[in-house]
């Protein structure tokens, strides 16, 4: 068996995921907008997650503040599972609630204590049976089928697809008006190689590196960072590009490249902008991107569906990268697809 053939099979069917949840878009919206609008207005918005998850509920936080200007926060689960504080501060808020299986513990548990306090809580999860499910008022299935390889992939784009979707319903702002064109486009990423390899290549021989983005692409940062360091073993690190130039470019040099993040939006710029910074410090860098010319390239789109695919780009580069030094990314050492954590 090749390695990687799970993992790849699986990054394969997001097209079709991408599809099915497209045809649902507006049915995710309308019910978050319903959740939104019975009662007292929301005031602040809230994402429970973990690993993947967090990554993709980051892009919902830019999501809703674009388009529903409404305070955000990640919540710190530790806060309330080891030190004790009930969540009473967030009655009336939203709490969306992501996880893949829908059975991580402490995800299940404070949902079900952020919706006895009066929070409005919505789950995002691939089982709708699942005990996750069960504690929210709204319930967003993935419909990706089932996930085998550690490696999440087509759960992780479709959280994204529908975080836009529920940030649209809070704000009654489309926020992906090329949607009918992004299963194509995510189609033309996969079927796209060449550079990824390109890109392999040059990282192969480097144990650390970063990866930076902005703005809507940066939970796609931080998204390829994790799986590049669940499947490879590297140290990655996912920055914004703001923070990067405030201490961590340091980190780079002739032995830690980085790998930069960048779409059409406005806070791309400065992403694209750090390569003559890091050639400065003897740093090589890859440019995954949307214009013509980078060095892995995907077609430009609406903006808000650019994290989607430049975190494909991000899946295909940690699967290159593990064929080419021989590790099995189905299977990383000492990792399970569910963690449990409490």
């Amino acid at each position: 068996m090749t390695a990687g053939q799970q993992m790849a099979a699986e990054m394969a069917e997001q097209p079709a995921v991408l599809a099915r949840l497209a045809d649902r878009y507006a049915g995710i919206a309308a019910a978050v907008a319903a959740l939104v609008g019975d009662g007292a207005p929301v005031p602040g918005v809230a994402f429970l997650a973990r690993g993947s998850s967090d990554n993709a509920a980051l892009l919902g936080r830019y999501a809703v503040e674009l388009a529903a200007g409404l305070p955000t926060c990640l919540v710190a689960p530790s806060l309330l599972t080891s030190y004790g504080r009930e969540p009473s501060g967030f009655a009336g808020w939203l709490v969306v609630a992501l996880s893949q299986s829908g059975r991580t513990p402490e995800i299940v548990d404070l949902a079900g204590r952020f919706a006895a306090v009066g929070a409005r809580v919505v789950a995002v999860t691939n089982d709708e049976t699942s005990d996750l499910a069960r504690a929210a008022a709204v319930t967003v299935p993935l419909g990706a089928g089932a996930e085998v390889a550690v490696p999440a992939t087509k759960t992780v784009t479709a959280q994204m697809l529908a975080l836009l979707a529920v940030a649209g319903g809070v704000g009654g702002t489309p926020l992906a008006p090329d949607l009918a064109a992004l299963p194509d486009r995510v189609a033309a990423v996969l079927d796209d190689t060449a550079g990824v390899d390109r890109a392999a290549e040059l990282l192969a021989p480097h144990r650390r590196l970063a990866v930076v983005g902005r703005g809507l692409v940066y939970a796609a940062a931080r998204e390829t960072a994790l799986k590049l360091q669940e499947t490879t073993g590297v140290m990655a690190q996912g920055f914004s590009s703001a923070d990067f130039r405030h201490g961590p470019i340091a980190v780079c040099g002739p032995e830690a490249p980085a790998v930069l993040l960048a779409g059409g939006g406005p806070a791309d710029a400065d992403t694209r902008g750090l390569r003559e910074l890091l050639a400065a410090r003897g740093a090589a860098s890859v440019l995954v991107g949307s214009a013509p010319g980078d060095d892995v390239a995907w077609a430009a789109s609406d903006g808000a569906t650019d994290c989607l695919l430049a975190t494909v780009r991000g899946q295909q580069l940690a699967l290159a990268l593990c064929r080419r030094l021989g590790i099995d990314p189905d299977h990383p050492a000492g990792l399970n697809k569910v963690t449990l954590t409490h």
